[in-house]
């Protein structure tokens, strides 16, 4: 990859959040829809809370960096978050339907799971998705 193209691509990625930023921070809470983005979000929502009772241990194993903590357990707590990042994918791979669907979508990018992995891959996911739901090829 040229200095050029990533250059280029950190660009994308800045404006698709620019464009979405204020969606983004009108709405304090994305509602689950009908959509299947919405859906997505909902079971990651309720995946969330699953995890809720693996809180401590999380955060113990988060304090050595670099992944996120349910990624260094085992067990339920490995099983859970791992269903989850799952579903925190999907929705960056998913084509959005709604204004909605954006701002799930850059919910979903500020993440903890996707801030310590794979943040740059999600920016360009949600700038190619705000692009593309304006009617722009991208």
């Amino acid at each position: 990859m040229t200095p050029s193209k990533l250059t280029r691509r950190a660009l994308v990625a800045v404006a698709g959040a620019l464009a979405v930023a204020p969606a983004v921070a009108a709405a304090p809470q994305a509602s689950s829809s009908t959509t299947a983005i919405g859906k997505l979000w909902s079971e990651a929502e309720t995946l969330r809370k699953m995890l809720e009772t693996h809180r401590a241990a999380i955060a113990d194993a988060a304090r050595n960096g670099g992944i996120a903590g349910w990624m260094r357990l085992g067990g339920e707590a490995n099983r859970i978050g791992e269903a989850r990042y799952g579903k925190l994918v999907a929705i960056l791979n998913a084509r959005p339907e709604t204004a909605s669907d954006l701002v799930i979508m850059g919910r979903t990018t500020l993440e903890d799971d996707i801030r310590s992995g794979s943040f740059g891959w999600a920016g360009e996911q949600l700038a190619r998705a705000t692009v593309g739901f304006h009617g722009t090829a991208v």
